[in-house]
This record gives structure tokens, sequence and C-alpha cells, in this order.
């Protein structure tokens, strides 16, 4: 998976950029191949927002946002979410396929 963050502002250490790098990799364990991963971070008000984009060879986008006074923390919050809209697709998928047809 082909993974991009993006600073918005130059004020956030280029730690989290690898961080941000390693928790979206993570997310491969669910066994879908995605194309590709967007973190963009934005240093508001004191505190980092981030908006998180995964996306899927079939289907939609999963995206998420958050804003955090620390960075590792909305990284986590944003990958969270991720894994909760992907595990509800999957999950919506898989009960489509278990429908009993009607009797013709």
């Amino acid at each position: 998976m082909n993974i991009e963050v993006t600073f918005r502002t130059d004020s956030l250490p280029q730690a989290l950029r690898e961080y941000a790098g390693t928790q979206l990799g993570k997310l491969e364990r669910f066994g879908e191949e995605f194309e590709k991963g967007e973190f963009v971070f934005t240093h508001e008000a004191g505190e980092i927002a981030c908006e998180a984009i995964l996306h899927r060879r079939k289907g939609e986008p999963l995206v998420a946002h958050d804003r955090a006074p620390e960075g590792r923390s909305v990284v986590d919050s944003v990958v969270t979410k991720i894994e909760r809209q992907f595990l509800k697709a999957k999950e919506k998928h898989s009960a489509k396929s278990r429908r009993p047809r009607a009797a013709e």
C-alpha cells in the first residue's frame, strides 16, 4: 500500500510521519488490499487536526477526521475510526450474501 503523509504546517515533528505510516500499515491485517492511504495534518489553535483517507480497490474510500492536543493520540483515534468503518462495511457486505433467496 502506498502511504502519503502531508503536513500543512511545518511545526509538526518528523517522527509523527513515521508513526502515522506504521499505524496505517497495520490495517492490511484485515485481508483487503488497499490502493493508497493518506494522512493530512494541520496545526490549529494549539491542537493537531488529522484527516485520514483509505482508498480501497473496490468501493468508496474510508475517511476519518479528528483533532487532539498530541500527535500520536490523534493518529490512534483516526486509525480506530477507520477500523470501525471498515469492519462495519465488511459486516454489511457479508450479511448481504447470507440472506435467503425468495422461493420462486
